[in-house]
């Protein structure tokens, strides 16, 4: 599967990169944006751990930091790779298993910088007639909540995403067969997800916060397992998601890399100095959900959230350890800093 995923993920570079370029991306990096600002592009899956991103480009925090950011939205987190190795993008949000993964394949064009969510943010959501059918709550065990999607019709982003592997590795602690004892289906961003458990096409979901917290409060859909909450104990402690950079761009331009992690620094201390007020400047980021929706969210993800963008190296080696043994990478991975990880670009 990890060749087949690292085919299809390389096989779509170029129609991806082009698109990228289109929005502003340079695959030379460092380029004279506007007013002379360096140029910047980021490739990302809509979230609300994105918060600081989307608050360090409403408020001008880039552009006084000399920085011309354009955000790049994607489908899924996995579109984000290609883009970002072939220097299209500067940076992407993504998960340590992705970058880890690659490593192992022999890719090291990518290198984390700049650390968001310290623990696995992923929020079940199934739909109520089933989950009371299977006689499960959130206050379950969960094992009963694993073993609970047993036959369901399971929506992902796209194969090989960090939705796939992670909701595979439920079904394997439940002791299931993934390609027997369920239906992954892949359905594309929040809003698809969203839309596919309401008409119900799929039985359940999981994606980080809001789309789950809105299913919950329009009546179609109940939370099983919060991952901001920390529902699942080897994920509570993690090194989970943050923005990768183009290895060689950062290494070229080191203040602007720097500049970049400031900027989203000023904007995370918004989130969480009052996560209402920062909801208010970014609900219209959000392709689902109202204020209220998005403020549960913040004030939920708070604890997740990384206050400063430095990665612990004990954190990282726990997370590489954790990830091998359930088997989302096939590796463990190399824990020293410069390898998958550095502090360099950050005041840490």
């Amino acid at each position: 599967m990890r060749g087949q995923r690292r085919s299809a993920i390389m096989g779509g570079a170029l129609a991806l990169a082009l698109t990228v370029a289109a929005c502003g991306g340079d695959a030379g990096g460092g380029t004279a944006g506007e007013g002379g600002r360096t140029a910047i592009t980021v490739s990302s899956l809509p979230s609300a751990f994105l918060a600081p991103l989307y608050i360090a480009e409403k408020d001008g925090i880039f552009e006084r930091e000399g920085l011309d950011v354009t955000i790049v939205e994607l489908q899924s987190g996995a579109d984000g790779v290609p883009a970002a190795i072939s220097g299209s993008s500067q940076y992407a949000d993504l998960g340590f298993d992705d970058l880890a993964t690659l490593a192992a394949e022999g890719e090291g064009s990518l290198v984390m910088v700049h650390n968001l969510v310290r623990r696995v943010t992923f929020t079940l959501v199934m739909n109520p007639d089933v989950a009371r059918e299977r006689g499960v709550t959130r206050d379950s065990p969960i094992e009963a909540r694993y073993a609970a999607l047993k036959g369901l019709r399971l929506g992902v982003t796209s194969p090989g995403a960090a939705s796939d592997k992670y909701m595979r590795y439920y079904l394997r602690e439940a002791g299931l067969d993934p390609e027997r004892d369920a239906e992954i289906i892949a359905i594309g961003d929040g809003a698809s997800l969203l839309a596919a458990l309401e008409t119900r096409q799929i039985d359940a979901y999981q994606l980080s916060p809001p789309t789950p917290y809105v299913a919950q409060a329009e009546g179609f859909g109940t939370v099983l397992i919060d991952g901001p909450s920390g529902d699942v104990p080897r994920f509570a402690d993690f090194a989970y998601t943050g923005f990768a950079a183009n290895r060689e761009w950062a290494e070229a331009n080191p203040e602007a890399a720097r500049a970049f992690n400031r900027a989203l620094n000023a904007g995370m201390e918004q989130v969480l100095t009052d996560p209402h007020a920062a909801a208010a400047k970014i609900v219209d980021r959000m392709s689902a959900g109202d204020l209220p929706v998005l403020q549960q969210t913040l004030d939920a993800l708070a604890p997740a959230l990384s206050a400063d963008g430095c990665f612990d190296a004990a954190a990282v080696r726990s997370t590489l350890t954790v990830m091998h043994e359930v088997e989302i990478t096939d590796t463990a991975g190399d824990p020293a800093e410069g390898v998958l990880w550095t502090n360099a670009y950050n005041q840490c």
